[in-house]
């Protein structure tokens, strides 16, 4: 999976959006120095065709269907039998938190599906080229992150923390990022523990502990702000 600069960058894409997999082949094949090689629907597909593909960006969606491996489970397993792949993460889930868990992962960048394909095309450039990349802004958010994580374990630093729920929402950790945002997509505790390999009594201690840290008491407060949650989570 290594390239060369005299041929266009091979990309590869993943989602399980048939609208958003055409809209992203034509502005692929709009480029001149890249080329699609495929733009796979599911997991599945993609791990039977990766072994003979040459790639140089993988791009993943973050969250895919209830019964697809996704999210930080897929990085991983991608990471362990192509570790000099690079992956581009595209997602709805713009949470520092959860960017701040994909580029530990391996990633080489995160771009949010609320940014417009001019920017993907030049995540993908960069990230093609094997370099990192971050949106200016989520690089702002990212270092947020870690002030507000030394404010915690310093509380006479804490007068600097923003209050309001979507700092709140900063505060939760990636796994329970996961979990509440599947919760208000509809998903019992049950579907999500299957979705991601984990026991019912983990995932309801997860959602529990994430209505605490965002200071809600009951699932009808948590519903009752969904509209800003799932925007910030």
């Amino acid at each position: 999976m290594t390239k060369t600069s005299a041929r266009p960058l091979r990309v590869a894409l993943l989602d399980d959006h048939p609208m958003i997999r055409t809209a992203f082949e034509i502005c692929i094949n709009a480029e001149p120095d890249m080329m699609l090689i495929n733009a796979f629907g599911s997991s599945q597909q993609l791990f039977t065709e990766l072994p003979d593909l040459q790639l140089d960006v993988l791009v993943l969606d973050f969250l895919l269907g209830e019964k697809e491996l996704d999210g930080l489970a897929l990085i991983k397993q991608l990471r362990n039998h192509y570790p000099r792949l690079n992956i581009l993460i595209s997602s709805a889930m713009e949470s520092p938190a959860v960017v701040k868990m994909v580029l530990n992962a391996g990633v080489k960048g995160f771009i949010g599906k609320s940014q417009d394909m001019s920017e993907m095309i030049q995540a993908i450039r960069q990230v093609g080229h094997g370099r990192n990349w971050l949106s200016r802004d989520m690089a702002y958010e990212i270092e947020d992150l870690y002030v507000i994580h030394e404010n915690l374990r310093n509380p006479q630093a804490g007068n600097n923390q923003k209050g309001g729920l979507y700092e709140k929402v900063k505060l939760l950790s990636p796994r329970e990022v996961e979990v509440i945002r599947c919760f208000l997509n509809g998903m019992s505790v049950s579907q999500i523990a299957v979705k991601f390999k984990r026991s019912r009594k983990t995932v309801s201690g997860q959602k529990q502990s994430a209505l605490r840290k965002l200071g809600l008491r009951s699932d009808s407060e948590l519903f009752k702000y969904s509209n800003d949650l799932l925007s910030r989570s």
